[in-house]
């Protein structure tokens, strides 16, 4: 089990990164800042077991990085955000990795399937929803047809007429 871990090597390196990229006359004070973080960051994975990244806890939950980003929005997760970088607890993870939770809505307890079961039963005419469907789609087919047939007609009467005409 991890204990302690030294920032000094990793600061300069991260810190002097970020320091870079600030003002010249801002350089000291970005590279105070980015010490300050990566202290928290440290503190942080020693409380939590390890950070994860995103594409990290998504693998070993099995999920999306979407999905991932969704549970720390609902509070299921921890958000750390260090050095602009989000990443969540390794002891989160492993939590949620014990609770062996299945994708999808959980079933509806027995009182409810019955009441919704039946409603849909009423729909069809008997038979399987699909039939229900299939029917209601060659019944909107037969009418376009008859339109297009009517249309067909008068185009063909109007034709006849110039050429008589």
């Amino acid at each position: 089990m991890i204990t302690s871990i030294r920032g000094v090597g990793m600061s300069r390196i991260v810190s002097s990164t970020f320091a870079l990229q600030a003002a010249r006359e801002d350089r000291a004070v970005a590279r105070e800042e980015a010490r300050q973080q990566v202290e928290k960051m440290s503190e942080a994975m020693i409380k939590e077991k390890g950070l994860l990244n995103h594409a990290q806890a998504a693998l070993l939950l099995d999920v999306s990085t979407k999905r991932v980003g969704e549970l720390v929005r609902l509070g299921k997760l921890t958000d750390f955000t260090f050095l602009g970088r989000k990443y969540v607890s390794m002891r989160e993870i492993w939590d949620r990795n014990k609770q062996d939770l299945k994708a999808g809505r959980p079933p509806h307890p027995m009182g409810q399937r019955f009441p919704g079961q039946a409603k849909a039963a009423a729909r069809t005419d008997g038979q399987y929803a699909a039939s229900y469907f299939k029917k209601q789609r060659e019944a909107a087919n037969e009418r376009r047809r008859a339109e297009f047939r009517k249309k067909w007609r008068e185009i063909l009467k109007v034709r006849r007429n110039e050429r008589k005409g």
